[in-house]
């Protein structure tokens, strides 16, 4: 596939629900069953369901290509003989768009030729009619064991229209596409990377699409939380220490660095690392070289470093509360994830997304966020980000007792914050002032009279949103 920029889905691939920072645990593979005959096909599908596969369900396969225009499937489960395009015709196009996806034909007697020729065209496997079920249980499972939650998949860019699915990510915002870039460049090298943004944005998940797509993606991914390390211990975390050279070290001890070998370490929240533990690091980020806590023996680091922080650090720096040189050393490259705030389109798309995975997951059969549930969401402005959105949604799926969540299934705070106003009318004729007036004012309006929150949206700091407001005569609002 080319890794054009200008492709949306060059390289791109299905999306996992992540909460802006990792996929469901357990989060099951999927499963496209197609056979004209809706008894078998419901039949095949429960006893997937049965073993926690994610089972759809479409009866041709013009319905089941429309189907991976819209999502992506570990395992495609066809009949030989459809109506319209044959099993064997759709083996070879499912196969062309997404090589990663396994393919398992059903077969009669008498087509059994037919099957067998269908496997150089990109069938994983067949099974004789009629199917038994222990056999199918086999079949299946070591068909998907070990396979990727995220698989390419060239027909989700029909369909699907500025919509990019990217690593665990999706998007239709363009300055997450901007992002998508960026970690596309951070893979082409080993230098540091720097990735920064709020609480809840979902670094940790950019640092693994940078691991997966650089040469390192043999080796391990290696995430250390140092925020949650007290600091008396961080440099035992990172470096190792030897037996005895401690109170407490009872055992020599392997620091991340030498787990990560070969591979990659994150160093989430490196705001909060104590001055000893900046110069340690910057020492490894200079000559790659570093020694554990009591040790004598110098070590080599063959890692890549990519750190994050949800402060800033040059400003911390200029404080002398973080090591400028280390600063430096680590903003080699960096990469800003927005929040949630500024990529409002995204809003509905990731919902959907969430209520999707956690429907499946709690085994509920929510199948649609509702036009007045997409409006609220996306007039929210979701201090906590992409967590906060997946929890909410998460919370959501567990009250629902129908198809759809509705507005009543969400939190209190997200009806006090009130839908954005999709439209504000400015008359012809009217001056620059009087639009800037009415801008402030209906922005002011929609978020109930929050100035923090609307100074957000306008993109302007409070201060300048008081003068405006003391300017217009709006300041008692």
């Amino acid at each position: 596939m080319s890794s054009d920029a200008s492709d949306p889905l060059s390289n791109g691939t299905y999306v996992g629900p992540g909460d802006g920072a990792r996929p469901l645990a357990g989060a099951p593979k999927k499963v496209l069953v197609v056979d004209d005959e809706p008894e078998t096909a419901g039949g095949l599908a429960e006893i997937l369901r049965e073993d926690g596969y994610h089972v759809d369900i479409v009866h041709s396969a013009e319905d089941a290509l429309e189907k991976f225009k819209v999502d992506t499937y570990h395992l495609l489960l066809t009949d030989l003989l459809l109506p319209g395009k044959s099993g064997v015709e759709l083996t070879k196009l499912v196969h062309d768009a997404a090589p990663a996806t396994a393919i398992v034909l059903i077969t009669g007697h008498a087509t059994v030729k037919t099957a067998v020729s269908a496997l150089k065209r990109g069938a994983s496997d067949y099974i004789r009619k009629p199917v038994n079920p222990k056999k199918l249980r086999e079949r299946v499972q070591t068909l998907l064991d070990g396979r990727p939650d995220y698989l390419p998949n060239k027909l989700l860019a029909v369909g699907r229209s500025g919509v990019v699915l990217f690593e665990g990510m999706m998007a239709r915002s363009r300055v997450m596409h901007n992002v998508f870039e960026k970690i596309k460049l951070a893979a082409q090298s080993d230098a540091t990377v720097l990735i920064t943004g709020e609480s809840g944005t979902g670094k940790e998940l950019v640092a693994r699409a940078i691991h997966m797509r650089s040469k390192r993606a043999h080796g391990p991914f290696v995430a250390v939380h140092t925020g949650a390390i007290p600091r008396e211990l961080i440099a035992s975390e990172l470096f190792g220490h030897e037996r005895g050279s401690f109170t407490g070290a009872v055992d020599k001890k392997e620091g991340k660095f030498e787990l990560a070998d070969t591979g990659t370490i994150f160093l989430d929240e490196i705001s909060t690392m104590d001055e000893r533990t900046q110069i340690n690091l910057l020492r490894v980020l200079e000559s790659f070289a570093y020694m554990r806590i009591g040790g004598k023996k110098e070590r080599q680091a063959n890692v890549r470093v990519v750190a994050a922080t949800n402060r800033d650090l040059m400003k911390m720096a200029e404080g002398n509360e973080f090591r400028e040189d280390l600063y430096y050393r680590l903003n080699i490259l960096q990469i800003n994830l927005p929040p949630v705030r500024e990529r409002r389109e995204d809003v509905a798309l990731l919902a959907t997304e969430f209520m999707a995975q956690f429907a499946q997951h709690y085994r509920k059969p929510m199948q649609v966020v509702p036009a007045d549930t997409q409006r609220l969401l996306e007039g929210y402005h979701w201090p906590g980000n992409v967590r906060e959105l997946r929890n909410v949604i998460e919370q959501a799926v567990l009250l629902a007792r129908g198809s759809s969540l509705d507005p009543e299934l969400l939190p209190q705070m997200i009806y006090r914050a009130g839908p954005v106003e999709d439209v504000i009318r400015i008359p012809l004729g009217a001056t620059m002032r009087d639009a800037e007036k009415e801008i402030i004012l209906r922005t002011l309006e929609a978020r109930k009279g929050n100035k923090k929150i609307t100074a957000e949206v306008l993109g302007i700091s409070r201060r300048s949103l008081y003068n405006k407001l003391a300017e217009y005569g709006l300041d008692g609002k």
